[in-house]
């Protein structure tokens, strides 16, 4: 029997659909490795644009990188409950995937399957031929297709069409979709060409339907999305038997693991609180500061990083004035005066400042007045020792005596740099600790000049490690390292990706990787644009450089200003699309992974911004079925 004949193609609907996730199921059999996803993408609620209604005067349209691939948010591939392979976060990984993808042939690709997501073409030709002049962006990369300019072209203006694999997301389930091959995303695909006779075989989707996902045109005006039932096409091998066999095959898989990296710090920044922003508490060292909510997030404070206060006066407890005039007692013959004051709080050792005594048993004003060191206390009295003894018993002082606590803290005190505590959870609030313990709780203290400043040059504070959960354990051919941004994009003009499926450079981003205790890289870890395409392409197949770099015009994209958006990017701007990607080959089993990372504080909010570190790895696997057992080992 031919191979021709021996092989039928089948069209397998969905066992179950909806939104969130599309199930397979295939019969028990032996399959070829191309497994196809057919009728991929999605449909907008409410939109008016693209070739189902006629115009594009406001659009969401497919990121550019990765076309109908965007929608897709997990994959997993189950025989039974075991699961075989997956990949996960697939916006991401397919957008690496595409950069890898060679110009050569991408044309013929993207004519028979628009919004495939996988190839892409550079064109001189004019956007339009009715203007016969090229109009188009130098960062977007047209289509050569002639037939899909009309279905493209932006508001009708016939000044440009949007970008090969960014078409408008289709209004009706007939409109414009796409296809998947599932051996371009899923590891064990590539590595096997047959897939064996495996009991309850099930591929499942997960999908993307949020919308600010999407690229947006400026003037979105959908109000959701919906996937479109996809069909999954099976080529089964026929002939080959009704048993599943004892075997043994390798294969390779990807993992990927994520990585929380803390916002940045960098450069001081200082701001001048609202009146009273200190609060003590009597016997503690800890001071509470509060700022407002704005100055949080401008501070971005966080603990045990250093902080300075300035303009804080000294700090001293509001003088009480006694309830009448015979508050001071004194007993001929003894220098122990005794002040009555209810519920005064006031602490052996305390240094009050008495005032507007009068003269009392002989002990004259200037004894009584000033400064005095608390010997003894009660509830509503506490005594102190005059410099004199009293010629006689009597009480006295008058009736405008005041009690005052002499400071609790001097400026000197608090007009210093501290390391932080601890931060409240929204990071309004934060404590100091003082050298000595405050004599008085008070709410608020502290007037209304004091000022937090942030110390500069924190880059030594935000290196941090990351320890592999992962990958230990495991034999890992090679890693690739993603930053997930949280931030959108900052122009309108660079909508055509998004944060989802961009990676960008932090400023002075470093990473090292250390496996089995020992740096894989350079001992300065990869700290420039040169060494990080250098790992990459030793890791991975070369990349599509015409579109990782949007050549264009000559000037904007490479400026050496001092531009912030530029710097953070690539150096000087030299690339384009806020797309950085970090590989190495490591190739050998791991017992111990862990990422060091490091970054400095820019300007711009991109560069300092808290963001996941996808770490995408590709690790070794082995199938084994034996008396009809399946098992899946690393």
């Amino acid at each position: 029997m031919s191979l021709s004949n021996s092989v039928t193609t089948e069209l397998i609907d969905a066992r179950s659909h909806s939104n969130q996730r599309t199930e397979f199921r295939l019969d028990d059999a032996y399959y070829a490795s191309s497994l196809k996803l057919v009728d991929v993408g999605l449909i907008a609620s409410k939109n008016p644009q693209g070739p189902d209604a006629g115009t594009n005067s406001a659009s969401t349209i497919y990121p550019q990188i990765n076309g109908v691939m965007q929608c897709i948010r997990n994959i997993y591939l189950y025989s039974g409950t075991t699961l075989l392979d997956s990949v996960q976060n697939c916006a991401q990984y397919s957008a690496i995937q595409a950069l890898k993808t060679p110009n050569q042939g991408s044309i013929d690709l993207n004519r028979d399957l628009l919004l495939n997501g996988m190839g892409f073409s550079q064109s001189p030709i004019p956007v339009d031929g009715d203007i016969g002049t090229a109009a188009r962006k130098p960062e977007t990369l047209c289509t050569q297709d002639q037939s899909l300019k009309a279905a493209c072209r932006l508001g009708n203006t016939k000044a440009e069409i949007l970008a090969n694999n960014q078409c408008p997301i289709a209004g009706v389930e007939d409109g414009a979709s796409g296809s998947v091959m599932l051996s371009d995303l899923l590891q064990m695909l590539q590595g096997i060409s047959v897939l064996p006779r495996l009991p309850n075989l099930r591929l499942l989707f997960e999908w993307d339907t949020d919308i600010s996902h999407y690229a947006d045109l400026g003037d979105q005006k959908n109000t959701s999305l919906s996937v479109i039932r996809p069909t999954l096409v099976a080529e089964k091998i026929l002939g080959m038997g009704d048993e599943t066999p004892d075997l043994a095959v390798p294969y390779m898989s990807t993992i990927v693991e994520r990585f929380n990296i803390p916002k940045a710090h960098g450069a001081d920044v200082k701001v001048t609180l609202a009146a009273d922003p200190l609060a003590l508490t009597n016997g503690s060292a800890d001071i509470t500061v509060t700022v407002s909510a704005a100055q949080s997030s401008i501070l971005d404070l966080r603990q045990n990083e250093p902080v300075t206060i300035g303009g804080a006066p000294d700090i001293r407890k509001a003088a009480s004035t006694a309830a009448d005039a015979t508050s001071i007692s004194v007993t001929s013959g003894s220098p122990n005066v005794v002040c009555t004051l209810a519920a005064h709080g006031f602490k052996v050792a305390d240094v009050i400042t008495i005032a507007n005594s009068a003269d009392v048993g002989g002990i004259v004003a200037g004894n009584l007045n000033g400064d005095r060191t608390i010997t003894a206390v009660t509830t509503n009295t506490f005594t102190f020792v005059a410099v004199a003894n009293a010629t006689g018993t009597a009480t006295g002082g008058g009736g405008t005596v005041s009690y005052r606590l002499e400071q609790a803290f001097a400026a000197a005190d608090l007009n210093q740099t501290f390391i932080i505590k601890s931060v409240a959870a929204n990071q309004e609030t934060f404590v100091i600790t003082l050298d000595k313990a405050a004599n008085f709780t008070d709410a608020g203290e502290g007037g209304g000049a004091v000022t937090v400043e942030t110390v500069a040059d924190k880059s030594s504070i935000t290196r941090q490690s990351h320890r592999s959960q992962a990958f230990t354990n495991k034999f890992v051919r090679e890693l690739v390292l993603f930053n997930l941004t949280s931030g959108s994009l900052p122009a309108a003009g660079d909508r055509y990706v998004t944060q989802q499926t961009r990676s960008p450079a932090q400023v002075n981003e470093v990473l090292q990787m250390v496996v089995n205790n020992v740096n894989h890289i350079p001992d300065q870890g990869i700290n420039s644009e040169a060494l990080r395409i250098l790992y990459l392409n030793s890791a991975q197949p070369s990349l599509n450089v015409p579109y990782i770099a949007m050549l264009g015009d000559s000037g904007a994209q490479r400026l050496a200003a001092q531009d912030e958006k530029k710097a953070m990017i690539y150096p000087y701007g030299a690339l384009r699309n806020n797309f950085s990607i970090t590989a190495a080959k490591i190739g050998k089993r791991v017992d111990d992974l862990r990422f060091e990372h490091q970054r400095t504080y820019g300007s711009r909010a991109g560069s300092h911004d808290a963001y996941v570190l996808l770490c995408f790895g590709t690790v070794a696997r082995t199938l084994t079925v034996k008396n009809g057992i399946l098992n899946v080992s690393y």
